[in-house]
């Protein structure tokens, strides 16, 4: 028989890999979503978190959630709705407040975990070169379309 803490974290593969999960936040504000996000479920996986389905299905309602947020304003805008200028601008801030709200909930989910798989023993990565990876593609990566709904969704901040 043996005993495990329900909030233990699994020993996957990719444990060495693990960053802290304010690493991912960071990377939202300086690089963007795009870089974000995915990081967040890798290092789910890679941590072997027990809310690990609970941290995938908020990555996937963050970007389902901003993807309906931006349809709609670019839908409002383009219908005349909105009008062009100021408004439009706070209704872009609006759907960053949610972006960002989002990750921050899905680092202070992963927080949890990450505190125990450090306890125990985990190793945890520097992202240092990431972060700055992330932050010289970001320009390419949302130049990668001139589409509003691809900009809005993988940029940090306007």
């Amino acid at each position: 028989m043996t005993y495990q803490i329900a909030d233990e974290p699994h020993e996957t593969s990719l444990g060495a890999y693990v960053v802290r999960p304010g690493v991912p936040l960071l990377a939202a504000m300086v690089a963007g979503a795009w870089l974000s996000w995915p990081w967040f479920a890798f290092n789910a996986i890679a941590m072997g978190s027990p809310t690990k389905k609970k941290e995938l299905a908020l990555v996937v309602a963050a970007f389902v959630g901003t993807s309906v947020l931006a349809s709609i304003v670019i839908a409002l805008a383009r219908a005349g709705v909105l009008p062009p200028g100021i408004p439009t601008r706070l209704a872009v801030l609006g759907i960053v407040a949610f972006k960002l709200g989002m990750t921050y909930y899905i680092s202070a989910v992963q927080d949890r975990t990450f505190h125990v798989y450090q306890y125990y023993g985990g190793t945890v990565r520097g992202a240092g070169a990431v972060l700055s990876a992330g932050y010289w593609l970001r320009g390419l990566v949302i130049g990668l379309s001139d589409d509003p709904l691809w900009i809005i969704i993988v940029a940090g901040g306007i």
